[in-house]
């Protein structure tokens, strides 16, 4: 993505390349499964009405009673991202005011407060051109927050770009073809140097009109240090929520999730 944020590890100033979810340690490599968001999902979004469980039937067989199951339920998946409806044509479209003021707000995630700092004019653009957009291009409406955790150097940047809901859609296609695309490539990065780039397909939680997500890992040549992002795209509408949550050496799963859910919730909320 375009406009890269900086980022302080230790003593080493890291760069995030691609500015555009339990935790994971090693992002692993190409050829293990695909790692899946939807897992990760808090219990507000999946939580169904509680019901009463009917009453138990006797058995006729002396086949032993099978042990209630218990943990999580299912997880809804991702949806695949339905056609455009004529009803989509003439939606409420919001303006810059409603988009600003369904962003996520620093209390809202605990430990993060605003970053003030401008992205970095770093280098690495281009090199994948598939992830060289945060989707401004023909948005009518549009709204940008930074937060950040110090404590575990953290950062969570969350985009609201409005379109038509073609080209909302068409967003998440794009952001879906990444890993087809760009999966490995290398650039240059102003301070960092050469830095390896892999992006691997994302499970993407069920929410809004569809959804889409990935996994970037970027490993400096100079540094024995890996940063981990998770992009999340969803679409409600025409509007498109773009959410970055970025990482050193591991990266919090259920943060990412909670983070998207939460972000999809205020716009609903707004309008």
């Amino acid at each position: 993505m375009k406009r890269p944020v900086a980022a302080a590890v230790a003593a080493l100033t890291v760069v995030l390349v691609a500015g555009c979810v339990t935790r994971t340690t090693d992002p692993g490599s190409a050829a293990d499964p695909e790692p899946s968001l939807a897992t990760s999902l808090p219990p507000l979004i999946i939580a169904s009405p509680a019901v009463s469980p009917a009453p138990a039937r006797p058995r006729t067989t002396s086949k032993p009673s099978r042990p209630a199951r218990t943990g999580a339920p299912t997880v809804r998946p991702a949806p695949a991202d339905r056609p455009v409806t004529p009803a989509e044509e003439h939606p409420v479209v919001p303006t810059s005011a409603d988009l600003r003021a369904a962003l996520l707000d620093p209390g809202e995630l605990s430990g993060f407060e605003a970053d003030s700092g401008k992205d970095s004019a770093a280098g690495g653009e281009g090199a994948c051109p598939a992830l060289d957009t945060d989707f401004s291009g023909g948005a009518t409406a549009r709204a940008d927050v930074l937060l950040y955790n110090g404590s575990t150097t953290a950062f969570i940047r969350e985009r609201l770009r409005q379109h038509t809901p073609g080209e909302a859609k068409a967003a998440l296609d794009r952001i879906r073809g990444v890993p087809r695309k760009c999966a490995r490539y290398t650039t240059s990065v102003n301070g960092l140097g050469e830095v390896a780039v892999t992006v691997r397909s994302l499970g993407a939680p069920g929410l809004g009109d569809g959804s889409a997500a990935v996994r970037i890992v970027m490993r400096p040549r100079l540094a024995s240090i890996a940063i981990i992002e998770n992009l999340v795209a969803v679409r409600r509408g025409g509007t498109l929520i773009l959410l970055t949550h970025t990482a050193v050496s591991s990266i919090d799963d259920r943060l990412t999730s909670a983070a998207i859910s939460r972000a999809v919730r205020k716009t609903e909320q707004v309008w």
